[in-house]
């Protein structure tokens, strides 16, 4: 696989974003009796590029959707629409050239980006910013103005939210999220031989150490975590992270997102539709590729497990000309008679077609957005998954029911036939009860979710002292030693009282036996 999607899109970025994915809002404030709210305040999100998950906080967190006192505004649309593609092959497991083009990513454009983001927040007087968790020129130029910083983030790789259980490396995640299904010789690889091996590649010069800069960026902001229990592994968190996702709405009143007649129709005539969709970033890269994927779906077509399907394939898919089944039928694309089986788009209305009660399954990349869609409306998933937390969070849906998974670019056509027709027949009806109860914990959460993160930005835009800093939410224990934070010097001072108990009893049993041995002798 041609892996086009991450680093230059998260990096030649922000150029894209500092003028473009950034949103400004101005909020002003009035008529509700905080007298706190008398000074208007001016919020900057930045993003890094990437798919949805890294974007969609400057559209979902309008806050006008929360709060109608506040008025926003956009500074405006990316001046950059291209991406250089990345020729480095990216596998699974994970190979060295993916850190390694990363590294150089973002070294080339961290300075322009840097100065950019600096020259809006002096031009526009922005007091809060909210930086993407990849967005590392952002963080450092709000660390360096002392402006109070949000970091926003998906999957929670937060330091605060760290346990030794927990892999937070993004790079480490193409596994498990956690190490409770890890053997111990993949635990020992990944802990330190892979780590070794790591700095062997990058030339012993980790690129956060070569711009100067590391996690401290993160230690005073707070980190604000589209995701929720249910997806994200449960461990304890600091009181700087907050876990307010799902950020979702189920209006589908706009017209982008309404179906078209011709696709209601197609969906209202049938009863097992499937739906495939890679998102923003991933699709495949070759014709055979796209060609296992068509043939997984019309293998099971005239097995009888589906009656249909709709392919979301972004432009520049590249599809072949037709298909041949193993029962010999060619299925020629561009025919009418294809298009009464299967409908294969350059964009679709993905939440209205999950939405519709004849999609049965999603056949999904696996990123955090499309997961929570199909959550949302309780469809079974098929994980064709190709990197990042895609891995893990199909490896956490597979183990808990929620669906199948492999690794697009590895899989071959048989194993792609089989998942499918395992998550159609979905065997006692496991997948989909497991989906019900996912259903209900996101549409519980995302009822409130957009009002909460809101509230958090409020809170900061209003609470941060002169350094940018929340002493509110300061960690007590980062105000004590490692001693006194870990009571290490109570147990510290026990043993030491015992041990001298000890060697003071030890002490007077010797010397009154002396004194026995002494007065014995002398009667």
């Amino acid at each position: 696989m041609v892996w086009r999607a991450l680093s230059f899109l998260l990096v030649l970025l922000i150029a894209a974003s500092t003028y473009a994915e950034s949103g400004l809002k101005q909020a002003s404030y009035g008529g509700d009796g905080a007298k706190f709210r008398t000074t208007p305040k001016n919020i900057l999100f930045s993003s890094a590029g990437g798919g949805a998950s890294h974007n969609s906080w400057d559209t979902e967190l309008r806050f006008t959707n929360a709060y109608p006192h506040i008025n926003t505004s956009s500074i405006g649309a990316s001046p950059y629409k291209k991406f250089p593609p990345i020729t480095h092959r990216l596998r699974w497991p994970v190979s060295f050239d993916a850190p390694k083009v990363y590294k150089e990513n973002n070294l080339r454009e961290y300075a322009t980006n840097y100065n950019a983001l600096q020259e809006i927040i002096k031009t526009e007087s922005i007091d809060v910013v909210l930086c993407d968790h990849i967005s590392f020129s952002c963080q450092q130029v709000v660390k360096d103005s002392k402006l109070p910083l949000i970091i926003t983030l998906v999957i929670n790789e937060a330091d605060d939210a760290d346990a030794p259980y927990i892999n937070l490396n993004p790079i480490a995640r193409m596994s498990d999220s956690t190490t409770e299904n890890m053997s111990y010789a993949r635990r020992f690889y990944d802990a330190f031989i892979w780590r070794a091996q790591l700095l062997w590649h990058l030339e012993f010069a980790p690129w956060p150490v070569s711009l100067g800069i590391n996690n401290k960026r993160w230690e005073d902001a707070l980190k604000l975590v589209n995701n929720l229990y249910g997806f994200e592994p449960p461990r304890p968190m600091g009181p700087l992270v907050e876990m307010v996702g799902p950020i979702y709405s189920d209006d589908i009143t706009s017209s982008p997102g309404k179906l078209d007649p011709g696709l209601e129709q197609y969906l209202d005539e049938r009863e097992k539709v499937v739906y495939v969709a890679f998102g923003q970033v991933v699709k495949p890269t070759t014709a055979e590729m796209s060609t296992r994927v068509l043939l997984m779906l019309l293998e099971n077509y005239e097995a009888g497990g589906m009656d249909g399907f709709i392919w979301s394939a972004t432009p520049g898919t590249p599809l072949p000309n037709h298909v041949t089944t193993s029962s010999g039928t060619k299925y020629y694309l561009n025919s009418t008679e294809f298009q009464k089986v299967g409908r294969i788009l350059p964009w679709a209305p993905q939440k209205a077609i999950l939405r519709h009660p004849s999609t049965i399954t999603f056949v999904t990349h696996g990123g955090a957005s499309s997961i929570y869609e199909a959550a949302y409306y309780s469809k079974r998933m098929l994980f064709a998954a190709f990197f990042g937390d895609m891995i893990s969070n199909s490896l956490h849906f597979e183990r808990t029911a929620g669906g199948v998974w492999f690794v697009l670019p590895e899989a071959d056509a048989k194993t792609m036939i089989t998942s499918l027709a395992k998550v159609l027949k979905d065997e006692k009806g496991v997948m989909q009860q497991a989906m019900q109860r996912l259903q209900a914990i996101v549409q519980i959460h995302a009822t409130h979710a957009l009002a909460r993160a809101t509230d958090l930005v409020e809170e900061v835009a209003f609470t941060a002292d002169k350094d940018g800093k929340l002493p509110h939410r300061r960690d007590i224990a980062r105000n004590l030693s490692f001693l006194k934070r870990n009571n290490y010097d109570l147990y510290l001072g026990l043993f030491i009282l015992v041990a001298a108990s000890i060697l003071l009893s030890y002490r007077l049993f010797v010397f009154l036996k002396e004194q026995l041995r002494i007065k014995m002798k002398t009667d």
